[in-house]
């Protein structure tokens, strides 16, 4: 079978023959139909994601495929981007009724973090949170799972031109990053910020209404700006590191997470899919979710 391979990090990918995997106790073989690319996945490959894997590997944290001849999704270390793989299968996740594979493959990470790190700010009806990278995988399902949670939405963006989007899934307003802060405080603040940024991170405490919640999911602009303390006891704010690996261990949390999200995907809740990339150009995918040019989830197509 085939499969894209990171001999060395911080090196493009190969598309290589390798052999067919071989589960052990407790895995599954999943044909893999579809894989969703995050920025963790690039942040593997250069060496710098929370958890090291030393080459060769294949890269590849979200798949959806088939096992037995049922739809699952599959979230993974690595090795998705591949014809076949074994999962363990406590790591399957139903796919609802009526997503497409690519739909699907831009569910699980996104949806899930966005429901998650909502909960983990204690984010309550009525209160307002301010989305960050808002056209964007993650940022679209969080607008949504906001609204779905009876939150009150503001959405900013790099560009002007990806604001509809967030808007036309329930964002009340909507700003770009150079006019973020005049339009929050406009409000009076926010109670919650989803914070991917990481260079911004003064600016996101500025936004915060006193005991305010600031949930670090990310750092994708590269930068990680420095944490005063003093910011925090003057206006009683929180700042919540999170990720979403760990948490999926919690099986309670799992299943309430995905009791949340099931009924509602495909309906009020719709993973956006910014585009789609045939196996054989998976590196361009990877180029296209770095340019950020795109909205919504990169997902490569397999086979």
């Amino acid at each position: 079978m085939r499969a894209w391979v990171q001999e060395r990090l911080r090196a493009p990918m190969v598309l290589k023959e390798v052999p067919e995997p071989s589960p052990g106790p407790g895995e599954v073989v999943m044909e893999v139909e579809a894989v969703g690319l995050n920025f963790a996945d690039h942040l593997l490959r250069l060496g710098g994601y929370l958890t090291r894997v030393h080459p060769p590997f294949t890269p590849g944290m979200e798949a959806v495929g088939r096992v037995g001849g049922k739809r699952y999704a599959a979230l993974m270390p690595h090795g998705a981007l591949a014809e076949r793989v074994a999962v363990a299968q406590k790591a399957l996740l139903p796919v609802p009724e009526g997503l497409s594979p690519e739909e699907a493959a831009a569910y699980p990470v996104s949806f899930l973090t966005a429901y998650l790190a909502l909960r983990r700010a204690g984010a309550r009806p009525g209160e307002w949170v301010l989305v960050q990278a808002a056209a964007g995988a993650l940022g679209t399902a969080a607008v949504q799972v906001a609204r779905a949670l009876g939150l009150r939405v503001v959405a900013a963006a790099s560009r002007p031109e990806k604001l509809s989007l967030p808007q036309a899934l329930g964002a009340e307003v909507v700003a770009p990053y150079e006019a973020l802060s005049e339009r929050v405080k406009a409000l009076g603040g926010v109670d919650v910020v989803l914070e991917v940024r990481g260079s911004a991170l003064e600016e996101s405490l500025s936004l915060l209404k006193p005991l305010g919640r600031l949930v670090y999911i990310g750092a994708a602009e590269g930068e990680v700006a420095p944490l005063n303390p003093l910011r925090l006891m003057r206006r009683n704010l929180t700042v919540l590191g999170f990720w979403l690996g760990p948490l999926l261990l919690d099986q309670s949390l799992l299943e309430e997470a995905l009791a949340f999200l099931l009924p509602r995907l495909g309906g009020e809740l719709k993973p956006v899919v910014g585009g789609v990339f045939p196996f054989l150009e998976a590196e361009a995918a990877f180029q296209a979710l770095l340019d950020r040019g795109h909205t919504g989830k990169i997902v490569v197509r397999v086979p």
